[in-house]
């Protein structure tokens, strides 16, 4: 089970440190800004190879990869990230 604990860790260590917006979701910054920040190649996807680097990713890739493409998009991500709440 991905736990709060883990999200901290990825938090950190992705360098997030802002916090969202007056009147903004908080998990939407945060899986946005995670996201931007995985998408290496800037391609609107987050690939297994992006997420490599965090564990707890990587080991709910394929949870997350609901159309089974390989890759996550936004939407996807922004599901994994909100479980791990």
């Amino acid at each position: 089970m991905l736990t709060p604990k883990f999200l901290a860790a990825s938090v950190i260590a992705l360098g997030i440190t802002a916090g969202p917006a007056v009147g903004q979701d908080a998990t939407r910054i945060d899986a946005d800004t995670q996201f931007t920040q995985l998408d290496g190649d800037h391609d609107g996807y987050v690939t297994r190879a992006e997420v490599a680097q965090l564990p707890g990713l990587a080991k709910a890739f394929e949870k997350f990869d609901t159309n089974r493409d390989g890759k996550l998009d936004r939407a996807e991500f922004a599901a994994l990230v909100a479980a791990m709440k």
